[in-house]
């Protein structure tokens, strides 16, 4: 009933639209009896008695009963279908909504094909049952009532005697309820596994054949392919048994009625037109209540779907902030951390530990250290993506839990090292960074970033579409466009997470050149894998397994002999390519 109720709530703003719906269900309910009810004096007056007038008026009556039926149903049809594509766009929009809203930890524990999943085929499910549900319930429950009524009047022993089996029906439709709902729910749950080992195969179809892993693959997938296929036959078995269980009930009815009814007209106590309305009405009430029947195995997965759906729209947002939060100006800020505890759930060891250090407006502070050690972790801080279990970061002297979350995060331009881009144009991604810039501001962007040669060479320039996740563009392109898209926003505070990672030598130093430009009056945090790019940090800062291990400039980190000082060594006998790319956020636990 709870699920009921927040359904309705989606498809209150259409009611009229389902009231006129109801309506004319309502009008094609009496309908379907009065065709039935045509039937006796067809029989008694026209085929019994040769009556002429009759006939003829059956001649007029028969046709308009099926034009406004035809009218009828199409109209109920129509706005049901409106009211119901409504919903469903209302609730697709809060599902988008609400997912952006969401902390990044939500995204960590979910696989991303559940989610999929629950958008696409649950909502579909859904929305099949908001369209056809309503029709089964008041349409064919209308027309039902509207049969019995017909055999009321004929008889009303015979009728009470025909509904004999109604108690069964509503017996078989509970206990086969009970198994469509489960069978339904973990069907639905296998499918967007399903969808998991789908979309995890293609995103990472270049390790399972560099790693001849395709077998495997295919067994695992074969594995939840199985399970679907016994939970969906569990679900058909369940769903195949309640048409032939109400069929072969009603026949055992329909064989007294048989009886009884010919050995009333055989004594003259009924007329074989009564009798033949009659039976013609208990013979079309059947297919309304079969829908009925029908209707309990869409509205049990339906019912599974909307949990599923409703599971995502509660999950409540592990960042919210004041509502008196304050606004970040966008001038030149510090940053602090103070004592900053944190590790991800599900993990025993911290990712940060007592972490404490300051960057004054405007300083460039480099960030070092073996992969592990809280680097990338701090900056999601910084972002606010989740809050410190203890401890406080600091921008400009104030708590990040202060400001509005918007403010915060326009304050930072990021650059990370895993390269995101859209599908869209080359200035589509780029204004990402700031919806409001202006070409020549994203021309400007991209001239700093170095990138303002190649994307001139595209097709069509700054609106050649780049395709999925920038397909077409070399690691180093994407990346020269994410930087773009960070200086856009012309942030006093500038993160760069491996931004150089993916470059050759050349591309380096010319990114390196145009950093020098523009970090000046900003404040930095660089983070990088070869220490050899953090050489002209105004400070280095090295972490080791959560916490500050030392401070000073390349030269002193070098002359002390500590942990810089081991890695850089250990660098210097790597040969000269790329380095990897920092592992995800939660490899940084």
């Amino acid at each position: 009933m709870r699920n009921l109720r927040r359904l309705a709530a989606y498809a209150a703003p259409w009611k009229k639209r389902f009231f006129i719906a109801a309506v004319f269900m309502a009008v094609v309910a009496a309908l379907n009896g009065a065709t039935v009810w045509l039937l006796k004096p067809t029989v008694d007056r026209v085929f019994l008695n040769k009556d002429m007038q009759t006939l003829k008026l059956l001649l007029l009556l028969i046709p308009g009963v099926f034009l406004l039926k035809l009218v009828s149903t199409y109209t109920q049809n129509y706005f049901m279908r409106y009211v119901a594509q409504r919903s469903i766009q209302t609730i697709r929009e809060e599902l988008f909504r609400h997912l952006h809203r969401l902390s990044v930890n939500y995204s960590w524990k979910s696989k991303s094909g559940d989610i999929i999943s629950r958008i696409t085929n649950d909502l579909g499910r859904l929305e099949s049952g908001l369209q056809d549900l309503p029709l089964y319930l008041i349409r064919d429950g209308l027309t039902v009532v509207a049969l019995v009524g017909v055999m009321i009047w004929i008889n009303w022993r015979f009728a009470l005697a025909a509904l004999v089996a109604v108690p069964m029906i509503v017996t078989v439709l509970v206990v086969l309820g009970r198994k469509l709902r489960a069978s339904s729910r973990r069907a639905q749950s296998l499918t967007g596994e399903i969808a998991h080992r789908f979309q995890e195969s293609l995103h990472g179809m270049l390790v399972v054949k560099a790693f001849n892993y395709e077998e495997f693959a295919i067994q695992k997938f074969l594995k939840d392919n199985d399970s679907l296929f016994q939970q969906m036959m569990r679900y058909q078995r369940a769903n195949a048994l309640g048409g032939p269980l109400m069929e072969f009930l009603g026949s055992l009815v329909i064989t007294g009625l048989v009886y009884v009814g010919g050995s009333r007209i055989i004594s003259g106590a009924m007329t074989p037109g009564a009798f033949s309305t009659f039976l013609a009405s208990f013979f079309a009430a059947y297919q309304p209540v079969k829908n009925i029947a029908n209707m309990n195995a869409n509205y049990q997965m339906s019912m599974a779907a909307a949990e599923r759906i409703f599971a995502v729209l509660d999950e409540k947002p592990a960042i919210v902030e004041k509502p008196d939060a304050l606004q970040l100006d966008h001038r030149a800020v510090g940053v602090s951390f103070e004592n900053v505890f944190y590790r991800y759930p599900g993990k025993d060891r911290w990712a940060l530990e007592g972490l404490s250090f300051e960057i004054a407006p405007g300083e460039t502070v480099a960030i070092a250290g073996s992969s592990g050690s809280g680097k990338t972790t701090l900056i999601q801080m910084l972002l606010r993506l989740f809050d410190p279990l203890d401890g406080r970061v600091l921008v400009d002297g104030k708590d990040v839990r202060d400001y509005s979350l918007y403010s915060l995060r326009q304050a930072i331009g990021l650059v990370n090292q895993e390269t995101i881009l859209f599908n869209g144009t080359v200035l589509e991604n780029i204004l990402v960074g700031n919806p409001h810039a202006s070409r020549a501001e994203a021309e400007r962007a991209l001239e700093l970033a170095d990138a303002k040669i190649f994307v001139s060479e595209l097709p069509y320039g700054l609106d050649t579409a780049l395709g999925e996740r920038g397909q077409g563009l070399s690691g180093g392109q994407r990346q020269r466009l994410a930087l773009a898209r960070a200086l856009v926003k012309n942030p006093p505070i500038l993160v760069l997470d491996e931004a150089t990672a993916h470059l050759d030598s050349e591309s380096e130093r010319s990114v390196q050149a145009a950093l020098e430009r523009v970090l000046p009056g900003r404040s930095a945090i660089v983070v990088a894998h070869r220490l050899s790019t953090l050489q002209s940090a105004s400070r280095i800062i090295v972490l080791r397994h959560g916490q500050v291990a030392e401070t000073g400039s390349h030269a002193e980190l070098l002359a002390r002999g500590g942990v810089y000082a081991t890695l850089y060594r250990l660098q210097q006998l790597e040969p000269e390519e790329e380095a990897p790319a920092e592992g995800a956020a939660a490899a940084a636990a």
